[in-house]
């Protein structure tokens, strides 16, 4: 996965890793060299690949400026995002969260767009930036896709526990209720829903 996420190495009639040993005890039985080429040729790519890698994966997690990476050849969001989860992997989570975000800007498609959104929402409420999480919740929220329920709930928990606005946290819920009734999402309309009707304590001046 990793020369294809970060070199965009795609391997076209290859021969799976799994299938060598059968190759090669084939080859044992029948003596027949012309069985051995895929093995070279499958050999071959790896060597080739983990040369790019050894030359580039080091340098990126140094330095993941933007004039660095483009000196290293990487430009494309998939490669972006390929060293992001890397970084992330590896606990440089501020330093993966910029490459997620240039990901997003460098054009990712849709199978990967919506997770990279998730991923880096959910990376800034990690971090403590409520705010800058709230935008990509709401992005999610505002289109199809896998996460516009989970994006719905977060931007619910959001307006209840940080804003206090129980109104907007409960039409957040119903929204979200709205693509599928879950144990949570019906428990947390319920304790919104009484929070709303109870009555407010008067003041005494």
């Amino acid at each position: 996965q990793l020369e294809n996420q970060i070199l965009g190495v795609c391997r076209e009639g290859d021969l799976p890793g799994e299938m060598i040993p059968y190759v090669y005890f084939e080859y044992l039985r029948s003596r027949e060299a012309q069985r051995l080429v895929p093995i070279f040729h499958h050999n071959a790519i790896d060597i080739l690949t983990l040369a790019c890698l050894t030359a580039i994966v080091p340098a990126a997690f140094r330095d993941t400026g933007r004039d660095s990476l483009e000196r290293l050849g990487l430009r494309r969001g998939e490669e972006f995002l390929g060293i992001a989860r890397w970084l992330i992997a590896a606990g440089e989570e501020e330093k993966g969260l910029e490459l997620l975000k240039r990901a997003i800007e460098s054009g990712l498609p849709d199978c990967h767009l919506f997770s990279v959104l998730w991923k880096t929402g959910q990376l800034e409420k990690k971090l403590q930036r409520p705010h800058a999480a709230v935008e990509i919740f709401s992005e999610l929220a505002g289109c199809r896709n896998e996460f516009r329920v989970a994006a719905l709930e977060e931007l619910a928990k959001y307006y209840e526990h940080e804003e206090r606005n129980l109104a907007i946290a409960l039409e957040f819920t119903q929204q979200a209720l709205l693509f599928g009734e879950t144990p949570e999402l019906l428990n947390r309309k319920a304790r919104l829903e009484r929070r709303l009707q109870k009555p407010r304590t008067k003041r005494l001046i």
